[in-house]
């Protein structure tokens, strides 16, 4: 294990840093990661506390003795070392006590004179170019491997994978299980987006694609504009938030998939590094707020359950060719569609409504889910 201080204990101002890890707070840590720990999305408490007892901890304490703050090395102590998870509660800024732990860390004697001393921000590259920090070289000479197989079933679902390693997939979605439940964000008193400086805009619709992603743009937007107490994205409304949203992909902090919508594109919005579908109930969304990959899988699973695993591959002889071509007719398109409508809740098939399914079925066909 690369864990244990070495007795590092530095003040600043009431404040005081220590390496000490039986006073580091793992718990602390992790209910900071939950609300703001963009980096940490699908970590859970036990990986967090397992994670601090495999690394060299700093823990930023107030003068109540309680953690407000840390930082977390992972190293070899020879050659490389990993920082992560470098925080200050929001309470606590404005002392200094970010720089802080960020040069107790820099100059931890369990990282001294090792080759090279990594991370990774989203939107604090000033704050470590100032203790020296730049960009990798040659970053076309990087490789990573993630996740690393070996993990638990369950484990291997929450990052994403798309295979059971024998090459059999894991779908997002268990059809025997039911959609999720859908947790609809719900704020209010954000400022208006037309004059609001755009890294406050990206904060708040941060906070709305990590309540609710994956969702679409236009979803994410309008419940920005409900909770600044209006009711339509107007074109002045929507550029600036289109401008943080480029600010939070640049910044790695945000993915963006890109899907076909009968020719036009719908933008569907996630944490960076988390799955891309998760199939839930409609809950108070409408079925065009619904993203097309979301409907996707679950007409996959809705095509599973009517077919029985049949309809795939060739058959070998008559008998099953006919068993073939009655799955399939089980489940025809106007199966699966009026199915996902069932779903929903959802009684008229409008015209509307058919070309949104349409689509959904057409990025099924084509095997992008």
């Amino acid at each position: 294990m690369s864990g244990g201080g070495v007795g590092l204990e530095r003040r600043c101002g009431e404040y005081v840093i220590s390496d000490d890890p039986a006073r580091f707070d793992a718990d602390a840590l992790h209910d900071f990661l939950e609300v703001e720990g963009y980096w940490a999305t699908g970590r859970s408490r036990e990986q967090t506390a397992e994670g601090a007892a495999n690394s060299v901890v700093l823990g930023v304490f107030g003068p109540d003795g309680s953690m407000v703050g840390g930082a977390r090395i992972v190293t070899d102590r020879a050659t490389f070392g990993w920082l992560t998870d470098v925080y200050v509660l929001a309470e606590h800024r404005g002392l200094g006590l970010g720089r802080a732990v960020v040069a107790a860390a820099c100059e931890h004697p369990a990282v001294a004179g090792i080759k090279r001393l990594l991370l990774k921000t989203g939107d604090a590259h000033e704050l470590y170019r100032s203790f020296g920090f730049t960009e990798p070289p040659a970053p076309e000479g990087w490789m990573e491997l993630q996740p690393v197989p070996g993990g638990t079933e369950a484990d291997d679902a929450a990052a994403g994978r798309d295979d059971g390693g024998d090459g059999t997939p894991i779908l997002a979605y268990d059809p025997a299980a039911g959609p999720q439940p859908y947790t609809a964000w719900q704020g209010d008193g954000l400022p208006d987006p037309r004059t609001a400086p755009v890294s406050q805009v990206a904060t708040y619709l941060l906070e709305i694609v990590g309540s609710e992603g994956p969702m679409t743009a236009d979803r994410a937007y309008r419940l920005y504009i409900r909770g600044a107490g209006s009711s339509k994205v107007t074109q002045r409304a929507r550029g600036p938030m289109e401008q943080a949203l480029g600010r939070l992909t640049l910044r790695g902090q945000v993915d963006v998939d890109e899907l076909d919508n009968a020719g036009e594109v719908q933008q569907v919005l996630r944490l960076a590094g988390t799955p891309a579908v998760a199939v839930r109930e409609l809950g108070e969304r409408s079925l065009y707020e619904v993203p097309l990959n979301e409907i996707a899988e679950l007409m996959s699973g809705i095509r599973t359950e009517l077919t029985g695993g049949v309809g795939r591959g060739q058959p070998a002889h008559a008998v099953a060719s006919v068993i073939q071509q009655a799955a399939i007719r089980r489940a025809s398109p106007e199966r699966l569609k009026r199915a996902v409508l069932d779903g929903y809740g959802l009684i008229r098939m409008t015209q509307a409504a058919e070309q949104y399914l349409d689509a959904a079925l057409t990025l099924l066909d084509e095997g992008a889910v």
